[in-house]
């Protein structure tokens, strides 16, 4: 009995060694197959697939005044008018997202860019168009009753329509005295979006203290990069002369970026570019 159990002892270590022996004449042969060049090893990693796609895209410059540059800033110019829902929507955040802003300042931006005949009342299939001409067919749009500045805009499930009901009380007029302004200095096109780079400032009337908590204008005009910096440069004139004047190269860039999606592109992202 003693005798089984070493002899099959001895045949397990001889199986072990025969499985170490073939494994060991098994890599030479590769080795030496690789060396003679019968075997050749490629590698693939994600490096070298993020490296392809980089040098197979493309960069061509448009020119600031193409009409596709000039329609797609256009589409959403409210975002960086006082004249909004929430003023300066682009201007507060370091980056703002199409996927993740407030549904009912997209239908604000659709809505002033409608034409209504004067009409207040307005199928809610145009507006849905209006909201996926500027950030997409694939986005997410639900009808729902929203405020702009001046009026509120009721959605009426059973007719599918919107009415506006203005405010005639409301003054969209900047009595604050500051705005904020902006320039196309550059645009991209790429494989799959557009990027449109602008220079904005901000512009604040000077004031100066004429007696304890009453100011008044000294008909000055200070830039400066956003709201809280200090002051670039003063002037004198109007905005419009003085826009004319400013040197845009030290104000804040920001960076529109409008994806391709078809053959049409639509707003993907506005970010703030600290130079």
């Amino acid at each position: 009995m003693k005798k089984d159990k070493k002899d099959e002892k001895i045949l397990k270590t001889d199986r072990v060694l025969n499985n170490v022996l073939l494994v060991v004449v098994l890599v030479l042969l590769v080795y030496i197959l690789f060396l003679s060049g019968v075997i050749k090893i490629t590698t693939k990693n994600v490096k070298v697939e993020s490296d392809k796609v980089k040098d197979s895209e493309t960069k061509v410059k448009l020119d600031i005044n193409d009409s596709k540059v000039q329609s797609l800033y256009k589409s959403v110019e409210l975002g960086r008018s006082y004249a909004a829902l929430r003023h300066y929507y682009f201007y507060s955040e370091d980056k703002v997202y199409a996927e993740y802003m407030d549904s009912a300042f997209i239908k604000e931006m659709a809505l002033s860019r409608l034409t209504l005949d004067n009409n207040n009342s307005f199928s809610a299939s145009i507006l849905e168009s209006g909201y996926k001409n500027i950030v997409g067919s694939n986005s997410v749009y639900k009808n729902r009753s929203f405020e702009t500045i001046c009026s509120y805009v009721k959605y009426d499930a059973d007719a599918g329509t919107y009415t506006i009901n203005k405010n005639e009380t409301c003054d969209t007029t900047n009595k604050d005295g500051y705005v904020y302004f902006d320039k196309i200095t550059s645009a991209y096109q790429y494989n799959d979006r557009i990027e449109i780079n602008a220079r904005v400032g901000f512009a604040e009337e000077e004031q100066e203290k004429i007696s304890d908590g009453v100011y008044q204008s000294t008909g000055n005009i200070i830039i400066k990069k956003d709201m809280d910096s200090n002051s670039l440069a003063t002037y004198t004139g109007t905005l419009d002369e003085i826009k004319k004047k400013v040197d845009y190269s030290k104000l804040t860039r920001y960076k529109y970026t409008f994806k391709l999606e078809g053959t049409n592109y639509y707003f993907y992202s506005v970010e703030r570019i600290d130079e």
